[in-house]
C-alpha cells in the first residue's frame, strides 16, 4: 500500500525536474555565456534522458501486465 504514495512522489519529482529543465535551457536560448549555465544545461539534458528511460520502462511494464 505504501508503494502508491512513493510512486506518486517520484513522479512529482520527475515532473518538477522537467519544469526546472525547461527553465535551465533558456540561458542557452538567450545566449548567456558561462560555465555554470553550460553545466546546468548538460545536467538538464542528462536528467531528462534518465526520466525518459524510466517512463518508457514504466509504460512497458504496465502494458506487459495488461497482456497477461
Amino acid at each position: 500500500m505504501e508503494e502508491v504514495p512513493k510512486k506518486r512522489f517520484e513522479m512529482a519529482i520527475e515532473d518538477a525536474f522537467i519544469l526546472l529543465s525547461v527553465f535551465a535551457l533558456w540561458p542557452g536560448i538567450l545566449g548567456w555565456e558561462g560555465l555554470i549555465w553550460q553545466l546546468l544545461m548538460y545536467a538538464a539534458v542528462v536528467g531528462l534522458v534518465w526520466i525518459l528511460v524510466r517512463r518508457v520502462n514504466r509504460y512497458k511494464r504496465r502494458s506487459e501486465g495488461d497482456e497477461s
